[in-house]
């Protein structure tokens, strides 16, 4: 079955872009599995030490002056999102060429010469513990045909990089499914807590609220849209669908420093049911901003493509 694509009309305002950045490694170092998913604190890190007191400006989105959309939408994370889905893993050495991707939505791809100049920073200090230091050996940027565009050597410093932007509605329509039931796959771990408590097999109706603020908050933060004015048709939509886990696991990423181990699920959910066609924009543009803790950082990150049908 076909369906003709439905989402929210501002949406052809909404613009996002994705840079590759080529890591060319200069020391080695062990990739673990969550090596990339934690590089919150050392991109900080790398932000204060060349942006000072500016630091805060693609990490600490301000709050809005409206009370209304303090309570409809979250606390804004930052406007760019950590693509880490295939990096390598295991030992690096000296030579070895890592990739890693990064999406900036609307206002926030403003902020690219300052993302080239942090990332050059943390090649200096290292991946991990001083340990991974690289050069940026190359950056591209993601066109509205799929494919990737290389920029001159001035960006490496900074200096004329201007990635081309990409409509969200434009991007929904080449990329919206063509026949149902979908498998939403998430190949970073997923991690969702609610009321204190880590979600280890959510199901739909209990995932979907996620997916929802999340691409709503975002929207809201970076591209100054409204995009739901009433979520209850869109979460009666939810119930309403048959969903049930394909496959599923956990990941242990890191520990804490009281040795409390952080993780999330890895896995796919088969979704079927006729109002899923309401829905479906929700979990596409999902698959651009990752759901759940540490989304930002390449946690949460999900596909969504065509399941083979069952019958069931």
């Amino acid at each position: 079955m076909s369906y003709y694509p439905v989402y929210p009309a501002c949406l052809n305002q909404g613009e996002f872009t994705v840079v590759r950045f080529a890591l060319d490694m200069l020391t080695g170092c062990r990739l673990e599995p969550g090596t990339l998913l934690s590089l919150r604190p050392a991109l900080r890190q790398a932000a204060a030490e060349v942006l000072g007191e500016r630091a805060h400006e693609l990490f600490d989105t301000p709050l809005s002056n409206d009370q209304w959309s303090l309570r409809r939408h979250q606390k804004p994370a930052p406007g760019f999102v950590l693509h880490v889905t295939r990096h390598a893993l295991g030992e690096m050495m000296e030579g070895d060429r890592l990739e890693l991707e990064v999406l900036l939505l609307g206002s926030a791809a403003q902020s690219i010469g300052a993302l080239v100049a942090i990332i050059r920073q943390l090649g200096t200090q290292g991946l991990i513990h001083g340990e991974g230091c690289f050069e940026i050996a190359e950056i591209c940027s993601l066109s509205s045909a799929g494919d990737w565009q290389r920029f001159g050597s001035a960006a490496l410093q900074g200096a004329g990089v201007t990635p081309e932007l990409i409509r969200l509605d434009h991007w929904l329509e080449d990329n919206w499914p063509l026949r149902v039931p979908v498998l939403l796959e998430f190949d970073t771990p997923l991690r969702l807590v609610t009321a204190g408590r880590v979600l280890r097999r959510p199901r739909f109706e209990q995932l979907f609220p996620f997916l929802l603020r999340r691409v709503t908050s975002m929207l809201h933060a970076y591209c100054i849209l409204e995009a739901v004015d009433d979520p209850a048709p869109l979460l009666q939509a939810a119930r309403s669908c048959r969903a049930a886990w394909h496959t599923i696991d956990w990941l242990d990423w890191r520990e804490t420093e009281r040795q409390e181990r952080v993780g999330g699920l890895l896995g796919s959910l088969r979704i079927d049911g006729p109002e899923l066609d309401a829905i479906l924009w929700v979990l596409l543009l999902a698959t651009l901003f990752g759901v759940g803790k540490g989304a930002a950082y390449g946690a949460g990150h999900c596909r969504l493509q065509v399941a083979e049908y069952t019958g069931c």
